[in-house]
C-alpha cells in the first residue's frame, strides 16, 4: 500500500487559498442567482409572447371573417 505523506503549506499561503476559494464560491453563487434571475425573465417573457401570438391569431381571424362577410352577397 501507498502511504500519503503530509503535505506542508507555509500559514500565509494557506489563508491566501481559502480566501480566493472563498471569493471564488461567492462569485458561482452570484453566478446562479443572475442565471436564476435571466431564466425566470426568459420564461415571463415567453408567456408574454405566446399570449401576444393568441391574440394575433384572434384577430387575423375576426378580420378574415368580417372580409368573408364582405365579399359574400347576401341571398
Amino acid at each position: 500500500m501507498e502511504q500519503k505523506a503530509p503535505v506542508f503549506v507555509k500559514i500565509e499561503d494557506y489563508k491566501d487559498i481559502t480566501e480566493i476559494m472563498t471569493l471564488v464560491k461567492e462569485k458561482l453563487d452570484q453566478a446562479r442567482f443572475l442565471l436564476n434571475k435571466i431564466n425566470e425573465l426568459k420564461k415571463q417573457e415567453d408567456a408574454e409572447l405566446s399570449n401576444w401570438t393568441r391574440e394575433l391569431d384572434e384577430v387575423t381571424k375576426r378580420v378574415y371573417e368580417i372580409d368573408r362577410m364582405l365579399l359574400e352577397p347576401e341571398l
